[in-house]
């Protein structure tokens, strides 16, 4: 049975068995980078535009009719947001084809040729995560609307939380049961999560999964340090360009940092599924 750290070097290394795929992968990410930065921009525009707008009328933000609102703006920034979903569901499917490719022990990293496979599995990985986080998300909810008094809210917060955790710790075994049976129900089969989990042991399922969110961690501080460095000695250098900057950087990072943490991290997901079943 191999250790923590195998697992997770096998892991560091794996993205770069195919550095192309690697950088097609960065690609989609990059281009939610890129989408996110517009959004941003284009929301704090609506914003002060709006605010400019009920200061100079009678009307409160309520009672204002939508057309006087930058509804140009509105459904730019809602379609810019239904297309960067529809592109994570592509990149969820790709992470679902790295945790099979794990679990099937292939050293080389999946193509992009099954398009529509790919969107199919991106949706199955997104309802999966939904329903293992809907009830400490209603908890959560119930908490901020129902609570008024703030030591109850803090504990309610609490309970969410500790409920985040374990319904996490499920996740990541509910995703691999999916992955390596390809059927949706068995991300539910509570059963056989549990076997296998315990297989394994709990002690070291949850030691990987820790040490991996560790590394991941590292690697994403280290390398956002690095490019805030970079994005410094832009803006001093370029002046009144900070919006061509985010855009360079945000395509930066998810070209290459975004994609090399999410295979990494998937690959070390479908590892830990391939020890439980020995």
């Amino acid at each position: 049975m191999a250790s923590i750290t195998d697992c997770v070097v096998e892991g560091l290394k794996y993205p770069f068995n195919d550095i192309k795929k690697l950088l097609g992968c960065g690609v989609l990410f990059a281009l939610i980078s890129a989408i996110s930065v517009f959004m941003s921009m284009k929301s704090f525009e609506i914003f002060r535009t709006t605010v400019h707008l009920v200061e100079n009328s009678t009307q409160s933000l309520s009672q204002m009719p939508f057309s006087q609102l930058p509804t140009g703006d509105i459904y730019l920034v809602v379609a810019l947001g239904i297309i960067s979903f529809i592109i994570s569901l592509f990149i969820l499917g790709y992470q679902y084809d790295i945790v099979k490719f794990s679990i099937e022990k292939k050293a080389e990293l999946p193509g992009f040729s099954d398009i529509l496979g790919m969107f199919v599995k991106g949706i199955k990985y997104f309802l999966v995560v939904v329903a293992y986080n809907i009830i400490p998300s209603i908890v959560l909810i119930c908490g901020v609307v129902l609570v008024g008094d703030s030591s109850a809210l803090l504990i309610i917060s609490m309970i969410a939380a500790v409920l985040f955790i374990i319904a996490y710790f499920l996740l990541v075994m509910a995703l691999n049961n999916m992955v390596a049976h390809d059927s949706l129900k068995k991300a539910f089969d509570f059963n056989e999560i549990i076997a296998n989990i315990s297989n394994l042991g709990w002690g070291k399922y949850i030691g990987i999964i820790i040490f991996t969110i560790i590394v991941y961690m590292i690697i994403m501080v280290a390398v956002s340090f690095i490019l805030s460095l970079i994005t410094g000695v832009f803006i001093a250098t370029i002046s009144n360009q900070a919006l061509a900057v985010s855009f360079f950087v945000a395509i930066i990072e998810g070209l290459f940092v975004d994609s090399y943490g999410a295979i990494f991290y998937n690959r070390v997901c479908g590892s830990i599924y391939m020890e439980s079943i020995k």
